[in-house]
């Protein structure tokens, strides 16, 4: 930090000496810039040299201390801390002193160590202003720096929330925003590749694209027109223009989307938001220019759509024949593959088939209802890994965030056509679904004396066809799969702990000896030794064969 300078006044030579001499202020950080013995002088000395501190007298030949802080404070010379000298008569103009703005003043005869200690008061001062000035320079540099990113935050929220143009006017003077507040447009930029959100692309190559584009814009934008580019969310820029009377929006845009894509190597479509009159209609002219873009659904990456065109065409809504999806909706329960692929495709050209585009949140909402019918179809017979598939699927459809209209169309195929070939593949195995059927049944009565008429009986099958496709489903004889599932229920049922006897009569069987041959055979270990083989070491109880 620098010296603190320091200059005495007074008309009494011994004093300036005193305090200038025999006191070592070097020792304190400061320095004696000058002295001088009047009023006048005493002026002169600091306008030229400019001290941080001054101590001096009040009454003094040619002008007094008060008449010189006085006119220190009217000619605006850099602040000063004042220190008076003063009798007790003159305490009122010590008094009137202080309200001049001067720092302290001193009572004579004064010590040395007053002097001193009130200099270094004054001192700590001027070093804390210091501080503070440098901070607030800082904070100021800080916010000079920033003023780009707040520009675009607050535009970011007054195109989401109306502004009072009272309230306006003093928040455009701090952020510096060149423009004026009456006659703008918006417009809604979309980066189409940033659109899709299954593009696999490097965080670095996302974030060098979206700069690239939003420098292109606005050195398009500052050609032709005041106003501000900024980001909405990962692939929407939002421009605001100032226009101007002559400026031909949809010309400018075109100018964005062609300098985008020759120097970006980007495709960009752009919706363009009707004219706001003043500052609290930026936000209505924006959902204008997101809705004029949302159109680019039917007319592909590259498109500039005005709200206008799309306000005079009437906003419709899509539709199809009931007929058609009963139909559509018998041929996908039969697993009809070729009969749903035909149905899809005259609902989708019936929907589309319109003067002018149908309102694009109806289209996805219409393809949705039907994409959910088609759900509750196929669902009803989906294995939960098909059910999985099926709430991604469903949930992708509902969430609209399709770019065309054949994204979404491809999507709400794939899941009708995938859906058919899993309910053909089902009706092929009808069969095998009753005999799991059966398996369930038997799984469940091992204990009982089951035969094959039963289980046939209880799936409404023949016994020898069902025999047959038993051992079709299974690989094995409908006993060698009784005999199975009870000595794999015995294994449970040891490790838990029950006694042989117990498991014997559990499993149907009437005779223990028979059980744990039957036992051996299948596991190559009796009851008691499968038991020591697998139980936890001192848990094992031993039991007679």
């Amino acid at each position: 930090m620098k010296e603190i300078t320091m200059c005495i006044i007074d008309d009494v030579k011994t004093v300036v000496d005193g305090i200038s001499k025999r006191i070592p202020w070097s020792d304190y950080g400061i320095s004696i810039a000058g002295t001088a013995s009047n009023g006048k002088e005493g002026l002169a000395l600091i306008q030229d040299v400019k001290p941080d501190i001054v101590l001096t007298d009040i009454r003094m030949p040619m002008s007094s201390g008060i008449d010189m802080v006085r006119e220190l404070k009217e000619s605006g010379t850099q602040a000063v801390k004042v220190i008076f000298f003063s009798g007790y008569s003159d305490f009122a103009y010590a008094q009137e002193s202080v309200r001049l703005g001067a720092f302290d003043y001193l009572l004579k005869p004064f010590t040395t160590e007053q002097v001193v200690e009130t200099v270094l008061r004054a001192k700590a001062k001027i070093e804390s202003e210091n501080v503070e000035r440098l901070d607030r320079l800082e904070l100021e540099r800080k916010l000079r720096e920033s003023l780009p990113s707040l520009r675009q935050e607050y535009f970011r929220l007054l195109i989401r929330h109306e502004e009072l143009p009272e309230r306006a006017s003093d928040k455009w003077d701090f952020l510096g925003i060149d423009m004026g507040t009456s006659a703008f447009v918006a417009l809604a930029v979309q980066i189409e590749e940033l659109m899709n959100e299954n593009a696999q692309m490097p965080v670095r190559e996302i974030e060098l694209g979206r700069f690239a584009v939003q420098n292109i814009l606005e050195e398009t934008v500052k050609k032709e027109a005041k106003g501000i580019v900024f980001r909405e969310h990962l692939g929407r820029f939002v421009i605001v223009l100032n226009p101007g009377e002559h400026l031909d929006v949809l010309a400018l845009a075109e100018s964005c989307r062609d300098n985008v894509k020759q120097f970006a190597k980007r495709e960009i479509s752009i919706g363009v938001g009707g004219p706001a009159t003043g500052i609290a209609e930026i936000g209505l002219s924006y959902q204008q220019a997101k809705t004029a873009l949302s159109y680019q659904f039917y007319s592909g990456s590259g498109s500039i759509i005005a709200y206008q065109d799309i306000e005079r065409q009437g906003r419709l809504s899509a539709g199809y024949s009931a007929d058609k999806e009963t139909e559509l909706l018998y041929c996908l329960r039969s697993g009809n593959r070729e009969g749903t692929k035909r149905l899809l495709d005259a609902i989708f050209e019936e929907c589309l088939r319109y003067p002018a585009p149908p309102d694009p949140e109806m289209t996805v909402n219409l393809f949705y209802g039907l994409a959910f019918s088609m759900f509750r179809i196929i669902v009803e017979k989906a294995d939960p890994q098909q059910r999985k598939w099926l709430d991604e699927q469903l949930a992708a459809i509902k969430n609209g965030r399709f770019v065309t209209t054949d994204a979404l169309q491809a999507a709400v195929s794939e899941l009708a056509l995938t859906g058919c070939d899993w309910l053909q593949k089902r009706q092929r195995n009808d069969v095998g679904q009753l005999i799991q059927q059966a398996l369930t049944y038997m799984r469940a009565n091992l204990g009982k004396e089951l035969t094959i008429q039963e289980c046939a009986g209880i799936v409404h099958l023949s016994p020898s066809y069902f025999s047959n496709q038993f051992k079709k489903e299974t690989g094995m004889t409908f006993m060698q799969y009784v005999t199975s599932a009870r000595m794999d229920k015995a294994k449970r049922l040891l490790l838990e702990g029950m006694q042989v006897q117990d498991i014997t009569f559990e499993l149907g069987y009437r005779d223990r000896p028979y059980f744990s041959e039957l036992f051996k055979k299948h596991t190559g270990l009796t009851p008691t030794e499968f038991r020591g083989k697998y139980e936890t070491p001192g848990n094992a109880q031993a039991e007679e064969e």
